[in-house]
This record gives C-alpha cells, sequence and structure tokens, in this order.
C-alpha cells in the first residue's frame, strides 16, 4: 500500500513537471522567437567595421509593432575610464524595402527602434540592419584583433540559428575561436572555419540571455589600427560624494553648527513632547494624585512590583483586556494584540475554536486550519471587540481561517483603529494616537532627508558647498530612529504601564502560588490570552504541568488529547496562523580574448541585444 501510494505521488509530480516546464520556456518566450539572427562583418583599411544584421523574427499571432536592437557605444575599460566606440550611417529595410526606424543614444548604448508605430504586425517578419562602427579592433602587442560579441546576450528569446562571418581586406587571418551561451560561458560555438581573408562562425538553438561571441588574431600591422579612445568612466556614487562633501574649513564650519543645531532641535522636541509623563516613583497604588503629572526624568528608576492580576482602569475598576495591554507595553495595536483578543473572547464563550484536520497532497505538505464558531453571547464587548467579531464572521455563524486570507486586512485596519482609540480616548493612556505620532514624526523625517539632499546639490552646484545640506540629511534620518520613540504616555497611563510589567513578571518568573491555581484551575485560561500578549505561553503553561493540574478547555476544540504544555502549543500554533491570515494581502572591457585570461560568450566589443515593441 505504502509502495503504490510513494509510486502516486513520483508519477504525479512528474506529470507536473512535463506540464510546467514547457510552459515555464513558452512564457519566457513571450510568444515570440528569432527563427536566425546572420551577421556579415566587413573590415576595411582604416579598421572601420561594416556590420549587416540580417534578423528574422516570428512573431506567431502576436501583435508587434517590430524589434529594437542596441548595440552599446562604451565599454567598460578600467576604474576611471571606458572605452568609447562610434557607430554611424545606420539604414534598416528587410531585404528589398526601407523599414521605418528611430536611432537614439540613451545612456552608453545606440538604440535602434524599428517598425511603424501605427501599424502592427504578425508572423515572420525580416529585418536588415546595416551600420559602421569605428574603433572595435583592439592593438595587442603581437596581433590585432576583433573581438565581436555577434547576437549580444541581452535577448530574452529564443535564437535558432546564429551565422557569422568576417572579411578582411588582405589574407591576414591568423587564428579564430568563438564562444556561444550565457555571458561568461566558455563553450565552443557549434562550427568555426577559416580562410586567410574569411572566416565563418555558426551556433544553434541559443535560449533567452544566451549569445554567439566571435575572436580573431589578424597579423600585426596588416590594418591601420587606431589606439583606443578612452574616455571618462561614469563617476561612482561614493566618488561623487566625496567630492560633493570636501571637508573646505568655511563650509565644513557652516555644516558643523548646522548639524548641531538639527540634532539639538530634535533632542528637544523629544525631550518636551516624547517623554513619558509619571507621578513619581513612590506614587504606585494610592489613587492619583491631581495633575497630569511630570515628564519622566532622562535615567529615573522604574520600581516594578509583582501583580497578580491584570491592571485596572476607569472608575469601575474594570481589568483590562490582553489587547489593550499589549498596546500600553509596545505602543502599537499589532496584529499579536488582535489574535490574542480572539482567544480571550473564545476563553469568555463570545467564540468556539475548532482544529480541522488536513490530511495535504497525499498525506505530504500538512497545514492546520481552524474554524471559528460564533457563540450567542453579546454583552460586555469593548467597541473594537465588536468590530474584531463583526469582521472575522461577516453575520455568518462560523468561518474557517483559511477563508480569512486575503479579506480581513481592512477589517484588521479597522480594529487596529478602535483599538487605538480605546487606549487613547478611553484609556487616557496616551496623548494622541501612538501610530499618528509615529508618521507625523517619520514623515518630517523623510522630508529632511529630501531637503538636505536637495540643499547638498544645489549648494555644490552654485557654491561647491554640499557639505553644508548633509547635517540636514543626517538630522532626517535620526528623527527616522527617533519617531519610534515620539508617542507619550500619560501619568495614568505609565502607572499602569508599570502594573502591567508587574502582572507579567508574575507570569513569567513569580514563584508558583499553589493555593491560588488548587482553588480557581480556570486561572490557567482566563490568563493564556495575556501570555500570547506576553510572550509567555510556554512558562505559564509549564507552571501548571508541575502542579499536575489539568484545567479542561471547553472553547478550543483540538485534535490532541489535553495537556497545559500541547494545549499551549496549539493556542500559540492558532495565534501565529491567524495572524499571518488576517495581515495577508491580495498580493566588455573590450580586452583580447587570447590574450586576457581566455576569451568568453558576451565579451569583446559589439553585443547588447534587444525585444519587441
Amino acid at each position: 500500500m505504502r509502495t503504490r501510494r510513494f509510486t502516486t505521488v513520483l508519477l504525479t509530480i512528474a506529470v507536473a513537471a512535463l506540464v510546467l516546464v514547457p510552459a515555464g520556456r513558452a512564457n519566457a518566450q513571450q510568444g515570440w522567437s528569432i527563427q536566425s539572427f546572420d551577421a556579415g562583418i566587413v573590415v576595411s583599411q582604416d579598421s572601420t567595421l561594416s556590420v549587416t544584421e540580417e534578423i528574422v523574427v516570428d512573431f506567431g499571432s502576436l501583435p508587434s509593432h517590430g524589434i529594437f536592437r542596441y548595440v552599446p557605444l562604451q565599454y567598460e575599460y578600467d576604474d576611471d575610464h571606458n572605452r568609447a566606440t562610434s557607430i554611424s550611417n545606420v539604414r534598416i529595410d528587410d531585404g528589398q524595402q526601407p523599414v521605418q526606424f528611430t536611432s537614439a543614444r540613451e545612456g552608453t548604448n545606440l538604440v535602434m527602434k524599428i517598425g511603424d508605430p501605427n501599424v502592427e504586425v504578425t508572423g515572420v517578419q525580416r529585418y536588415r540592419i546595416a551600420y559602421e562602427v569605428e574603433g572595435a579592433l583592439n592593438p595587442q602587442a603581437s596581433f590585432d584583433e576583433l573581438y565581436w560579441n555577434v547576437t549580444g546576450n541581452d535577448w530574452e528569446v529564443d535564437i535558432d540559428s546564429a551565422t557569422a562571418s568576417v572579411q578582411l581586406p588582405a589574407d591576414d587571418i591568423e587564428q579564430i575561436q568563438c564562444f556561444r551561451g550565457s555571458f561568461g560561458s566558455t563553450l565552443p560555438c557549434d562550427s568555426a572555419t577559416s580562410r586567410p581573408s574569411l572566416a565563418s562562425f555558426a551556433a544553434r538553438n541559443l535560449g533567452p540571455g544566451e549569445g554567439l561571441t566571435i575572436d580573431l588574431a589578424i597579423r600585426k600591422g596588416a590594418l591601420d589600427v587606431p589606439p583606443l579612445r578612452l574616455v571618462d568612466a561614469p563617476r561612482d556614487p561614493v566618488e561623487t560624494a566625496t567630492d560633493i562633501f570636501r571637508p573646505e574649513p568655511f563650509p565644513a564650519a557652516i555644516a558643523a553648527a548646522v548639524g548641531v543645531l538639527a540634532l539639538a532641535v530634535i533632542g528637544r522636541a523629544w525631550w518636551l513632547i516624547g517623554r513619558d509623563r509619571w507621578y513619581g516613583d513612590n506614587y504606585y497604588v494610592n489613587d492619583p494624585p491631581p495633575g497630569e503629572g511630570d515628564p519622566k526624568p532622562l535615567f529615573a528608576h522604574q520600581t516594578i512590583v509583582t501583580q497578580y492580576t491584570p491592571p485596572e482602569v476607569g472608575d469601575d475598576k474594570r481589568r483590562l483586556r490582553p489587547a489593550e495591554i499589549g498596546v500600553l507595553i509596545d505602543e502599537k495595536a499589532d496584529t499579536l494584540d488582535v489574535s490574542a483578543t480572539i482567544v480571550d473572547l473564545a476563553v469568555r464563550k463570545y467564540v468556539l475554536i475548532k482544529e480541522l484536520p488536513d490530511e495535504g497532497f497525499f498525506g505530504m505538505f500538512k497545514s492546520q486550519d481552524y474554524e471559528l464558531e460564533r457563540l450567542p453571547k453579546d454583552n460586555d464587548l469593548l467597541p473594537y471587540e465588536r468590530t474584531l467579531l463583526s469582521g472575522l464572521f461577516d453575520g455568518k455563524p462560523s468561518v474557517k481561517l483559511s477563508d480569512l486570507k486575503t479579506k480581513f486586512h481592512e477589517d484588521l485596519a479597522e480594529v487596529k483603529d478602535s483599538l487605538y482609540a480605546q487606549t487613547v480616548e478611553t484609556n487616557k493612556f496616551f496623548t494622541r494616537n501612538p501610530e499618528k505620532a509615529r508618521t507625523m514624526y517619520f514623515g518630517i523625517g523623510v522630508g529632511l532627508v529630501v531637503v538636505g539632499a536637495g540643499l547638498a546639490w544645489l549648494l555644490e552646484q552654485q557654491l561647491h558647498a554640499g557639505i553644508v545640506g548633509l547635517p540636514v540629511a543626517i538630522a532626517g534620518i535620526v528623527l527616522l530612529l527617533v519617531s519610534r520613540a515620539m508617542p507619550r504616555r500619560t501619568a495614568s497611563g505609565w502607572e499602569t504601564y508599570r502594573r502591567a510589567l508587574g502582572f507579567r513578571v508574575y507570569m513569567v518568573t513569580a514563584e508558583t502560588d499553589r493555593q491560588q491555581f488548587a482553588e480557581d484551575e480556570n486561572i490557567f485560561h482566563e490568563y493564556l490570552p495575556f501570555a500570547i500578549v506576553y510572550g509567555c505561553v510556554k512558562k505559564w503553561a509549564e507552571r501548571f504541568e508541575a502542579l499536575g493540574i489539568k484545567p479542561e478547555a471547553g472553547y478550543y476544540i483540538g485534535t490532541r488529547p489535553f495537556a497545559p504544555v500541547l494545549f499551549a502549543e496549539s493556542v500559540r500554533g492558532f495565534s501565529t496562523s491567524i495572524s499571518g491570515a488576517m495581515a495577508s494581502t491580495p498580493g566588455g572591457k573590450g580586452g583580447s580574448g587570447f590574450s586576457s585570461g581566455g576569451g568568453f560568450s558576451g565579451g569583446g566589443m559589439g553585443g547588447g541585444g534587444g525585444g519587441r515593441w
């Protein structure tokens, strides 16, 4: 039975591979291909190349205006220079009649866009491109060289056949070689033949990104080969920055002053706006003293006293819910807080959680799914909890966790907004929405970075004092980091925060209260959602397991027998899964091929590539 099952899996995978590989190849070809790419190169006495490329393409049923072809005009030579060539006298026809095209330099390439923008063609089309190149030959010590990338390696379609011929004015060819494949390949081409003045090369079945490169050694002195024409390479951004921010005394002094002032302003803003308020370290249990408290000193001692119950809030002394504590601790309404709320709602009999068995694909690739069932209880809900239940069930009696993927993210945003409103407007834990505070200062930081960069460029152009803009940009970066510390707790929020930390001490490190556990086994489940927020689910469960207490859960129907640690792992897995479900959204140097360590496909002059348009 196992052998048959294993064989079935292998056959399924094999069939899938046979189906998907051709599909992937067809996708790479984008519905068209190059049937042939034939290049003829005539080398004149002054070393000018007359190049003719005859390209036959098959667009199939894919409507296209034509193709574009680009050839490099500069090639990397060394750290400071590029080697430059020139291309002139471009002509394009279909073998009989001229074809409409445009030719323009874009960066370091000459781009030829071939075809009529008002006319679309299909099927087989022929394009013959002719142009002249100066500065393409390499003067070596004992020979001159034509090292030429015939097709280029930047075509994204198959080239069924590629050929090249090179005609010299006299019998001066000494040696030839050629390469095929992707850039850097040293595979020889399919054929290479030569007579004293004529060489021919061919390669078949080139895939996307593969090309044909040829290399000829020509008798030294047979041709008039000029020296290489070198131009300044585009400046490296690091070197450019070094030049702009040159440490000249006066601009540097201004930059230092601007930097000190900007950082002082940011520090002052945090000192006045971002610091939490508190009533002092002596106050902890009594009713809050009058007033809004004072800014918490920078290095003030923080006393944490163990709390055996969740903190309370309001005149009615309501216990905080897990999500409220989560926001209070890290100043964020995150997905973990929302998933802990779902577990809390289950504990409080608003929701029933069920594990669903999933056999996966032939017993492989198992994934755990869950079902949430809405129970009839509907009282004692906070606004963000009502928003959460409404978004989860949308009027239905139950929902699968997998059904929430890519559908719940908008509802999740509303739940988070309502949770922020609960902690800011109702509980008065913060002076303003923490997320909006972070966003505002983050935006200011981005603005400073942009202004600093623009100021550096402008001052460099006008006064050669670009360094003055640098500290403005740095101040923006600093503010981007400081923005996370700008939300401010109120004095009452600080006291509740300190108590929340004390409750975490109890759940994580305090001595086990055997008497309390013995009298109220339900405390395990009651505090489990808080353990999710605090990140101590396993520790909380281990304390009960050590005592042999196994409080059954009526709100979570699992697939394994109940044990506190195993149950806690299941709940933690559920929390992680639902967090993911809720947050898911709809989704060449011009060197020698003979004397510089060997040639390769893509090396030498020529090259480039093209595509359809």
